[in-house]
């Protein structure tokens, strides 16, 4: 196609009106060789965007390498701990609300809220639930954590209701940090679970835990008697993200470790060396339970960015003393090393008779800029955006992988807002230089691999993506892919009919979804709109200086809801064909509505919406006769689609036993729907002579190099499974429970349990979700390098079966809690 550069700066000029012209960190996922992505650069280079080239998602790709990646990714949160009402007292929730809405539009972690003690710190935020109901109401990407939830102070089913609404409200983007409390005050709520809190922490956490998977768990009734409680609503997410919120004890960290979980640490009381050695604790006690990955290391620091070095320091002293003011332990460790100071400290209850009234004031004023200059060089997250590079390199050096900005500290509301900007610019250039260290990094000994699609967003803190909606699936089967798409700004899907389902989960995780339709002969963009609740998704309306018709085969405008070809006209549309002038004249025409004008027949079949936007309805050229009927496949595949049980699917008309009938292709979620299920749901939408005669499940649709379908590999529906060798039974139990399993997952009841899992279809991806089902339906202990050790369901089986005598720790805990009770029966 030649494409002049009028139709280039007319393609600027579309997607600057539907994107902007903010720059950003765009993921190209096709090949250079395609025509999107060469535009895509050209439109990214210009607009200074950083572009990141991914190698695809191929099955070859997904193979993981067994070593960590050389550098460590540091993420931005914000966290709020207002330490009293702030200077608003008629609006006190400002900073909160502001705050939030810039965490969200510009790609920051997360933010944290915590629970009050019954002192200062923190009284804005009596129940870090109710806060993140408002906060999820306000955000469309930004996770919601409780930094944090002091289990110990409520019954478990009201952690897990409470949550389990907001995770539905913010479409699962909550997680939590337990804490088991601090000060004798606070249990004035449940004054029986100070003595034992650390305890009854970690059996509340595991209480939570399991409510939120749906299980039953045990509760003691008012008569003593247990009750089985099932919690509802049920949450968005399966599991839930789950921090503990620990200090200065190294038996915690490891206990965290142990126990699978996130830390969200402090400096308040602990300087960076002894926090990388309780790290060290951690991720030692993580790796020798046997967790896959390190776990996630939060740390919470006080934070003001700014221009000036010196107006940083000035602005944040005065506040900074107040909060160090109110928290005298603060005081008492800088005290230590205060040279007026440690010497007149030399026996028990000395230091505090003289912080409580014991210093003069000129004294303690004294100590407490001692204490700030000590706090501002080492504990905090002070400076220009340059000086504070060097302090995230060291904290990602240390292990540290979320940095929580703690931005309401008593700094005016306005002036915290004006320093927002100077943070982000200390995040872009984080990333960048992240970014840029794993590309300088040298590769790995073993064969190369290609991270994932949600590690490449990650890592790059990728804000642009564009691709097929068949890669998107594929890319959702990723349990990290939520993370990672809650990152964007903006995803566009395009190339393919965009599926109702899918368009509302990918929905659900970015900033802004896109469905973009356009073929290359008028610059591969010409109508766009962002996606709604609609049903089946519309392609939408012409860009900038467009046109777009509807017409019969003569060339005739169809009534609004009439089926018709659509036909482009206006500055997109190219010269045609390269020295083929006999195919530029049959697909280019003179443009019967504006004069001097010209059209391109897409042999895309379409229809108006009543309120001018346009429905895709499938191909022209998919317009098929079978036993006298005329039959457009697109209809068929769009109604398969809505079934929810249909991640994609094709329709075809294929010669079998000397007739030509039609065959549906589909890859299928987990559970699978029968052939006999999706016939019922067709015969619902559409006529008899329109119900496919076959139903074909595959593990993955055949693709060209560009990542569209491709028809013409799609084998005989006659022929799936001829040829293939004896397929072994399960025998145990345990096969048959695993070999169900697998042949959900890669769609076919052609393999046994002899056969190799990767060689039947099967990639890492799928592996995940296979782990995953395993682990639920049979409640064992395995990891998910176990299914690459052991490839076959006998092999796989054998390992289980040896390790069967170790139940799950959620078993474990309810064993140890049904022989309490029978104790306390006895006795």
């Amino acid at each position: 196609v030649m494409v002049r550069h009028r139709n280039v700066t007319n393609f600027f000029a579309g997607m600057d009106a539907v994107l902007g012209t903010e720059p950003g960190v765009w993921l190209a996922v096709t090949s250079l060789s395609f025509d999107i992505s060469v535009l895509e650069l050209l439109w990214t280079l210009c607009r200074g965007f950083t572009v990141v080239v991914h190698q695809g998602e191929g099955a070859q790709a997904q193979r993981r390498a067994a070593a960590p990646p050389p550098v460590r990714k540091v993420d931005f949160s914000l966290f709020y701990f207002a330490s009293d009402e702030g200077e608003h007292a008629e609006d006190k929730y400002r900073l909160l609300h502001e705050g939030v809405r810039f965490a969200d539009q510009h790609g920051f972690a997360a933010v944290w809220t915590p629970e009050r003690h019954f002192h200062a710190f923190g009284g804005l935020y009596p129940n870090p639930a109710v806060a993140s109901a408002a906060i999820a109401a306000m955000t469309k990407n930004v996770a919601i954590r409780a930094g944090s939830c002091v289990v110990t102070l409520h019954h478990p089913i009201r952690v897990a209701e409470d949550w389990a609404l907001v995770d539905n409200l913010s479409r699962g983007r909550v997680g939590i940090a337990f804490a088991a409390g601090w000060h004798g005050r606070d249990f004035v709520l449940r004054p029986e679970a100070f003595a034992d809190r650390k305890l009854g922490m970690f059996t509340a956490i595991q209480q939570v835990q399991a409510l939120w998977r749906g299980e039953a768990v045990e509760f003691p009734g008012h008569d003593g008697a247990p009750i089985a409680i099932r919690t509802l609503p049920r949450p968005v997410q399966k599991t839930l993200p789950s921090w503990i919120t620990v200090a200065g004890n190294p038996e915690t960290y490891r206990m965290a470790g142990e126990g699978g979980f996130h830390v969200l640490t402090h400096l308040l009381g602990q300087s960076l060396d002894e926090l990388q050695q309780k790290l060290d604790v951690y991720r030692r006690a993580w790796r020798a339970a046997g967790h896959a990955g390190e776990g996630t290391v939060t740390l919470m620091l006080h934070t003001f960015v700014g221009e000036d070095e010196a107006r940083v320091r000035e602005i944040v002293r005065e506040p900074m003393k107040s909060y160090l003011r109110s928290s005298i332990d603060l005081v008492k460790q800088a005290a230590w090393s205060f040279p007026a100071f440690k010497n007149r400290v030399d026996q028990p209850g000395a230091m505090d008779a003289l912080l409580n009234g014991g210093l003069e004031p000129a004294d303690f004023e004294a100590l407490l800029d001692f204490s700030f200059e000590r706090y501002y060089r080492h504990s905090g997250l002070f400076g220009t955006p340059t000086s504070c590079v060097a302090t995230v390199d060291r904290l990602r050096g240390m292990g540290v992988d979320e940095i929580a900005c703690l931005i309401d500290f008593g700094v005016p509301t306005d002036l915290v807002m004006q320093s927002l900007p100077s943070l982000l610019e200390l995040k872009r250039r984080c990333d960048t230089a992240t970014a840029a260290a794993v590309q300088a990094a040298p590769a790995p000994e073993a064969a190369p691999v290609t991270a994932t699609i949600p590690e490449a967003i990650a890592a790059h803190g990728v804000t642009h993506f564009q691709c097929t909606p068949s890669l998107a699936g594929m890319v959702l089967l990723d349990p990290s892919a939520p993370a990672a798409l809650r990152s964007l700004r903006h995803m566009l899907v395009g190339g393919e009919a965009l599926p109702g389902p899918l368009a509302q989960q990918l929905r659900g995780l970015v900033g802004a979804l896109h469905d973009v339709y356009g073929p290359t002969e008028t610059t591969v963009w010409s109508t766009t709109m962002r996606v709604g609740t609609d049903e089946p998704v519309p392609i939408g309306r012409p860009l900038a200086n467009q046109r777009v018709y509807v017409l019969d085969p003569n060339l005739q405008p169809v009534p609004i809801g009439a089926l018709g070809e659509l036909w482009i006209g206006g500055a997109g549309v190219t010269a045609g064909y390269f020295r083929r002038p006999e195919l530029t004249a049959e697909r280019f025409r003179p443009d019967p509505f504006q004069a001097g004008g010209t059209i391109y027949g897409t042999g895309d079949l379409v229809r108006w919406r009543r309120d001018g936007v346009l429905e895709y309805q499938g191909r022209k050229d998919h317009q098929v006769k079978v036993r006298g009927y005329r039959i457009e496949l697109g209809e068929i595949e769009a109604a398969l689609a809505q079934h929810r049980g249909i991640r994609e699917v094709v329709v075809v008309a294929r010669p079998v036993g000397g007739e030509t009938v039609l065959a549906a292709y589909y890859v299928p979620r987990t559970p699978a729907p029968t052939p006999d299920e999706l016939r019922a749901q067709l015969r619902t939408a559409l006529p008899e002579f329109m119900v496919p005669s076959h139903f074909v499940a595959l593990a993955e649709l055949p693709r060209t190099p560009n990542l569209k379908v491709d028809r013409q590999a799609l084998p005989a529906p006659d022929q799936v499974g001829a040829g293939k060798r004896t397929v072994v039974q399960a025998g145990c139990g345990i096969e048959q429970a695993i070999l169900r399993i697998w042949q959900q997952a890669l769609a076919t009841d052609e393999v046994g349990v002899e056969d190799n899992f990767f060689d039947s279809g099967g990639h890492s991806i799928l592996a995940v979700r296979v782990h995953r089902e395993i682990v639920q339906s049979l409640g064992v202990e395995l990891a998910v390098t176990d299914l690459f050790r052991f490839t076959t369901v006998r092999a796989l089986a054998q390992h289980l079966q040896q390790g069967k005598a170790a139940p799950t720790a959620a078993q474990q805990a309810t064993e140890r809690a049904k022989q309490r009770r029978n104790l306390l029966r006895r006795g």
